[in-house]
């Protein structure tokens, strides 16, 4: 058994805005979005799904999932998908390097909690899928990770060659000398050497070369989760299925209603997250890239074109060549509760503003009305961390509520009076031996010269015993600075939450994969709280 401990945190200690605040103390309105309290409020929606949608879902995930050689436990649960009474819980997030950044990990083990809890309180399967979103193509957003290096730095290490084109994250290959991968391996080998899972972590979280950046992001997950049961889906596994949905919703004429809810998130007293008059709603891929598509006046057009087309022509060229075509952010919501037998949505805070907005097109169209879960919060403690937290003697918790910026209320590095008192101690006493000198004279004149050495003496001996108290001291003071930048470092790196900033590698590489299985049943299915993960065994003073 591996040695983790949890400690459980205000949900609000990261600040999250007032959207995030009221859902999750249940005071968002439902006809936004609907945010569960309770396990018993995750109703099963009526079927949609003909059986033969349910096993051309599940028959595309096999074929794709099959060359990655999954768990049997990935399997497994794709095949449940063909039971015509099988739900769902999706989350979903652009492919990181390195399966960066850490809320990836949370967002996969939560979906898989959830999913379990579900098939048991419904009595029915659910399966646990996390949408990759290859579609994406912001690549300065993700080429690159975080790593806490030995001297307690916060180091960058991103992959060269790397230009923020409009070519999507699925069509992204990793070559060896253009991305100087092994550039990569070797910076990211001297932060981890000398872990114990060093090596394993490298191999599981690198990307190789010949790999897509949505591919690598994939088998990094599905090693990690699988065992779990985690199902991993690239759009371009289901992409006319995914067309076809989009499709739908294009002809079904919903900018308007998209408009609608917008104002109404407004209306309560929210920010809008996205605005549905400028958002690039559709998007298509061919030989450029990605082409976004706005509503303008009333019909299509692409970015710096004089044309447009309708709703209905669009649709039209969506049906007829479903390959080239995705949803923006504010669609896809929609399309993956259309294609999937959906239950549930994790996402972050940020998610969840979009997703609020969608609630007078659901309503418009018929459309599911698919509760939205906050996603698990976590900070990870090791024990280099947990030891430098009780020398400082400080929480976690008031590491992170600093916000990287934490800092002693007295000052540890001021210089303790007792060396002055020690100092003046022995010059008053080597000064009361003198005095003594001429009445010894008067007896023995050689034991009068005796007593000026051992004044003499005594102020070299407090001398050094003060010297030596110094050092001690002032390494004291280094260690408690090296202590401060560590807790600000590792549980809040650049003023931001850990799990924005690093990734799992350094974690699977410390602590292997052991502790995933171990951690899983105790998560809530429906988190209120900040989670603080106190991993591995505690560490002696020279351990730091």
């Amino acid at each position: 058994m591996y040695a983790l401990r949890l400690e459980h945190l205000r949900a609000d200690l990261h600040g999250p805005g007032a959207m995030a605040r009221d859902a999750l103390s249940g005071r968002l309105a439902p006809d936004l979005v609907r945010v569960p309290m309770g396990i018993e409020e995750l109703v099963a929606p009526p079927s949609r799904f003909e059986d033969e949608d349910r096993l051309e879902l599940a028959t595309a995930l096999e074929s794709h999932l099959a060359h990655l050689a999954p768990p049997v436990a990935v399997l497994d649960a794709v095949r449940l998908l063909r039971r015509t009474d099988a739900l769902c819980v999706v989350t979903g997030q652009q492919p990181g390097l390195c399966a960066s950044p850490l809320y990836n990990l949370w967002k996969g083990l939560h979906a898989v909690r959830l999913a379990r809890v579900l098939t048991q309180h419904l009595e029915r399967p659910v399966v646990p899928i996390f949408w990759n979103h290859a579609d994406d193509h912001d690549l300065a957003e993700v080429h690159h990770l975080h790593l806490l290096n030995k001297n307690i730095d916060i180091q960058k290490v991103g992959l060269a060659g790397m230009s923020s084109g409009r070519l999507p994250l699925s069509r992204v290959v990793f070559d060896e000398e253009k991305h100087r991968l092994s550039a990569l391996r070797a910076a990211i080998e001297e932060a981890v050497h000398g872990l114990p899972h060093a090596q394993m972590a490298l191999e599981l979280c690198l990307p190789r070369a010949g790999e897509s950046f949505a591919s690598a992001w994939t088998r990094t997950m599905i090693e990690l989760l699988g065992p779990h049961g985690l199902v991993v889906l690239e759009p371009n596994w289901l992409r006319a299925r995914f067309s076809r949905a989009l499709a739908g919703l294009v002809a079904s004429d919903c900018f308007g209603d998209l408009v609608r809810g917008a104002q109404a998130v407004r209306e309560r007293g929210y920010d809008a997250a996205i605005d549905p008059n400028e958002a690039a709603l559709v998007f298509r891929q061919d030989d450029k890239g990605r082409r976004a598509l706005r509503m303008i006046d009333g019909e299509w057009r692409y970015d710096g074109e004089d044309g447009s087309r309708t709703n209905s022509e669009l649709a039209a060229e969506i049906v007829q060549e479903p390959a080239h075509w995705s949803p923006g952010a504010l669609l896809r919501p929609l399309v993956q509760d259309l294609a999937l037998p959906n239950l549930a949505y994790i996402g972050g805070h940020g998610e969840l503003a979009y997703h609020a907005q969608l609630g007078a097109v659901r309503a418009a169209l018929d459309l599911p009305r698919t509760s939205f879960v906050p996603r698990l919060s976590c900070t990870v403690v090791e024990p280099a961390v947990r030891l430098a937290l009780a020398k400082l003697g400080v929480g976690a918790a008031e590491i992170i509520a600093g916000r990287g910026a934490w800092q002693p209320q007295t000052e540890v590095h001021a210089t303790p009076e007792v060396f002055t008192r020690l100092r003046q101690v022995a010059r008053d006493g080597a000064r009361a031996l003198d005095g003594c000198r001429e009445d010894l004279a008067e007896l023995d004149k050689g034991l009068a010269v005796h007593l000026k050495r051992i004044g003499d003496q005594l102020k070299k001996n407090v001398d050094e015993i003060v010297v030596k108290a110094e050092r001690v001291q002032q390494n004291r003071s280094g260690k408690g600075r090296r202590h401060e930048r560590r807790v600000n470092n590792a549980l809040a790196p650049r003023g931001l939450p850990q799990e924005r900033v690093f990734g799992p590698l350094p974690l699977v590489a410390a602590h292997g994969t052991e502790w995933l299985g171990e951690l899983l049943p105790q998560l809530d299915a429906l988190p209120r709280e900040h989670l603080v993960l106190h991993l591995g065994a505690d560490v002696a003073e020279e351990g730091t």
